[in-house]
């Protein structure tokens, strides 16, 4: 057959979904005859509409975000709530002209924006459109019936998902794709010594996501006093953040802005303090590094913050004043932290964006064969 052509798309919204998009794009680059294009025509075509979008959702976080959770908890289980109302037609002809003038074997979406776009114009594209949740919780602007397959990140999510209408044969559970570098265990000690960290010394990794969201001043402020530790703080594409940091670090913080290769610093790391974002708890259930979870953002993060609870593989602090005791605590509990790991080592789902591509191309095969 010829060239198989797979068009990924995704939203400029956080960096989770890029970052999920890419690491299928190099999976499906593996394979031979098979051409991938990863997309935000959305972001090119009205990039004020992207841009505003993204700002409201942020200003929203920062100034409000209880509205964000009540928000996302009043519209969880609405199926097929009309999200779309407020987009014009020009929107969904644009999205259908530029799948039809690419004419792709497959789409897959990385956010329920494009997914819920799509689902509206499939009668006119007759071509296979697939979601790729990146939370550990469904959320009804995700439901529609046109798309012919979801992959998710855990069995509970597909018992859900069943719950809410949606076909077992259209569920797949993959786990939801990260980088394959997080799959390559290195050891501890050699990352420390290539980042230019002590060996002797625990070290303590702080992450808010790719938009260093959260507290993080604060939580450095509270644990750099202990001078037994050493603090990476990773800031992301938040060099606002960044420059407030190197502002008040003391000499065991080291500070950094966007990276790719936070797999190594996971290595390297004893224990990670985040948010609770899909695609950094399941890097770090990759990497097996236990989590303490901070200021997670209500709707999808609380979410994913009860998954991680309910499963044992992380702990919560709320009071960000008594950080310090509760990595302190952490690290001095090798009992916690071995049965943490062991949890990890049994529900992490591996290589899922090989899985992904599996299955997308085989249904691609199965259909030609039917033609």
């Amino acid at each position: 057959m010829d060239k198989m052509k797979i068009l990924i798309l995704y939203e400029d919204i956080g960096t989770g979904h890029k970052r999920t998009a890419i690491a299928l794009k190099k999976s499906f680059e593996k394979r031979d005859n098979v051409e991938v294009f990863v997309e935000n025509p959305l972001g090119e075509k009205f990039p004020s509409i992207s841009y505003l979008t993204t700002r409201i959702y942020l200003k929203t976080l920062k100034l409000t975000p209880e509205l964000w959770g009540y928000l996302y908890e009043m519209e969880r289980d609405k199926i097929e709530r009309r999200i779309n109302k407020l987009i014009g037609i020009s929107v969904y002809t644009f999205i259908k002209d530029y799948v039809l003038n690419l004419k792709p074997d497959a789409v897959i979406c990385t956010h329920p924006f494009s997914c819920s776009i799509l689902s509206h114009v499939k009668r006119d594209l007759n071509i296979p459109i697939y979601a790729i949740l990146t939370d550990y919780d469904v959320h009804a602007y995700w439901i529609h019936h046109q798309i012919d397959g979801y992959f998710v990140g855990s069995s509970e999510m597909k018992t859900q998902m069943k719950s809410m209408g949606i076909c077992d044969d259209k569920i797949y559970v993959t786990g939801i794709p990260i980088d394959e570098e997080f799959y390559v265990k290195k050891d501890k000690f050699d990352m420390r010594q290539k980042l230019g960290f002590s060996l002797d010394k625990p070290l303590v990794l702080i992450m808010g996501g790719g938009l260093g969201l959260g507290n993080i001043k604060k939580a450095v402020n509270v644990i750099q006093n202990h001078k037994d530790l050493q603090i990476a703080v990773i800031c992301g594409l938040n060099k606002n953040l960044k420059a407030k940091i190197e502002e008040i670090a003391e000499d065991n913080v080291f500070i950094y802005g966007h990276v790719d290769n936070v797999h190594e610093f996971m290595d390297a790391a004893d224990v990670l303090v985040t948010k609770s974002g899909g695609l950094t708890v399941t890097e770090a259930i990759t990497k097996k590094l236990p989590m303490i979870i901070f200021d997670p953002i209500p709707g999808q993060e609380e979410r994913n913050l009860e998954y991680l609870l309910k499963k044992r593989i992380a702990l919560r602090i709320k009071d960000i004043e008594r950080l310090d005791k509760k990595v302190i605590d952490l690290l001095g509990d090798s009992k916690k932290i071995n049965e943490m790991k062991e949890r990890m080592g049994e529900i992490g789902i591996y290589h899922s964006a090989d899985k992904v591509c599996n299955i997308v191309i085989n249904n691609i095969k199965k259909d030609a064969i039917k033609v």
